[in-house]
């Protein structure tokens, strides 16, 4: 399994918050991968992200150094997706008087042959199979409900001005709702995690036709934010990809 990763803060932002990691077992497989974009014109944004990726690269993490046999790592895993949501909200709580934050996340782990996905907000996570490509998450907007319903066009929705407006997302709110799916993981296959940097500026044909090239990923990953960039880079751009 090939993988790389890419966070580029864009050319208008003056930090970046997105954060991400590639957790691997001991022998130095990745088991999971993990995307967050902290909540743009919140406080402390950058801090929801990051807490979101570590506590649940720590959870995981010790679970397979435990050799726990009492769970599966599923049920390490959504325990970890809920535990960043508590802390992060006590965070605001204790921290910031009150002042909400919070960060999409879009995070999967491999156990087996399957590829389990944890997603709240608008990052994305993207499957290359067979030549095509489909989008497996659901964005948690505004604008998605409005193409959902056939008000908006996708091509519209992309440009709309409140389409960094999410409806759900981590640490936001005491209770919150997460998805989750599973896919059978296959040979070839090609998986794309990433922020709404990217997939604003790069529609889903040309996102396929790029993860088809013959190339590195490190070098596909580094075109993508290059084009994002030329077309205008106004958000912080985060990717991972996979290649089985």
């Amino acid at each position: 399994m090939e993988y790389a990763a890419i966070s580029d803060k864009g050319i208008i932002r003056e930090q970046n918050e997105d954060s991400w990691n590639i957790v691997l077992d001991l022998n130095g497989n990745p088991r999971a991968f993990i995307v967050a974009d902290g909540m743009g014109g919140h406080r402390a944004g950058d801090v929801a992200s990051r807490m979101a990726v570590e506590i649940i690269s720590e959870e995981i993490s010790r679970f397979i150094e435990s050799s726990n046999t009492g769970s599966s790592l599923f049920m390490v895993f959504e325990r970890a997706v809920y535990k960043a949501n508590d802390e992060i909200y006590r965070y605001s709580l204790e921290c910031l008087d009150g002042a909400s934050i919070g960060t999409t996340l879009t995070a999967g782990i491999i156990e087996g042959n399957l590829f389990t996905i944890a997603h709240i907000g608008d990052s994305r996570f993207y499957i290359v199979r067979d030549g095509k490509i489909k989008k497996l998450t659901r964005d948690h907007s505004f604008v998605e409900e409005l193409v959902e319903k056939g008000v908006l066009a996708q091509e519209e929705a992309n440009n709309h001005p409140l389409r960094h407006q999410i409806t759900r997302a981590l640490g936001y709110e005491e209770q919150i709702q997460v998805d989750f799916c599973k896919i059978e993981v296959k040979k070839r296959d090609i998986y794309l995690f990433c922020t709404d940097g990217l997939t604003m500026k790069i529609s889903s044909s040309e996102l396929l036709s790029t993860l088809l090239q013959e190339k590195t990923l490190d070098e596909i990953l580094k075109s993508m934010v290059e084009l994002a960039n030329e077309r205008g880079g106004d958000d912080n751009i985060t990717a991972i990809a996979i290649r089985v």
